[in-house]
């Protein structure tokens, strides 16, 4: 079997991308009174939401974090899907604009399906920032901001802290 050559994101590549957003993200309307950073993905994206949430701290006042659990290839979003309406109903009513951050965007389904229901909220997509470490040349949403572009086609991307997962399709 051939494996397609690895985009593989280091730790120190994963701070250089995280400095890089950083440096390019269009914070002004980022206020921690009503804004959450949406960490989309936690398993992936705990570092990288961390460090943006802490940088953009205004006053001592840090953006609020939730964690949002989104599917693998393999499962339906349903059941994800039902988790978020429930824990969303808590906050809805909370932040005026929510910043989504994910680590690694390959197809874009989930930023699909969450842009939906954050729609359903009440949220307009100008009230909605989408950014990613890395982000897929072929994924069919595309992120406001991207730390680092690849192409999933030739490229198989890769964190230095993953192991296999069964989840994830080898091709």
């Amino acid at each position: 079997m051939n494996r397609r050559e690895l985009h593989f994101i280091t730790r120190r590549k994963e701070q250089e991308l995280i400095n890089k957003l950083l440096t390019i993200v269009d914070t002004r309307k980022f206020d921690p009174q009503d804004t959450a950073l949406i960490m989309v993905s936690p398993d992936y994206s705990a570092t990288v939401a961390m460090h943006l949430a802490h940088a953009w701290s205004k006053d001592g006042d840090m953006l609020s974090v939730i964690p949002v659990d989104v599917t693998y290839p393999d499962e339906q979003k349903d059941q994800y899907v039902e988790k978020f309406r429930h824990d969303m109903a808590w906050h809805k009513e909370k932040f005026k604009h929510v910043v989504l951050v994910e680590a690694g965007i390959i197809r874009g389904g989930n930023w699909e399906w969450l842009i939906e229901e954050f729609k359903a909220l009440g949220y307009t997509r100008e009230e909605m920032t989408l950014i990613a470490l890395c982000e897929n040349v072929g994924s069919r949403v595309k992120s406001d901001y991207v730390g680092e572009y690849y192409n999933d086609e030739t490229h198989e991307l890769m964190f230095y802290y993953e192991r296999y997962n069964k989840h994830w399709p080898i091709r």
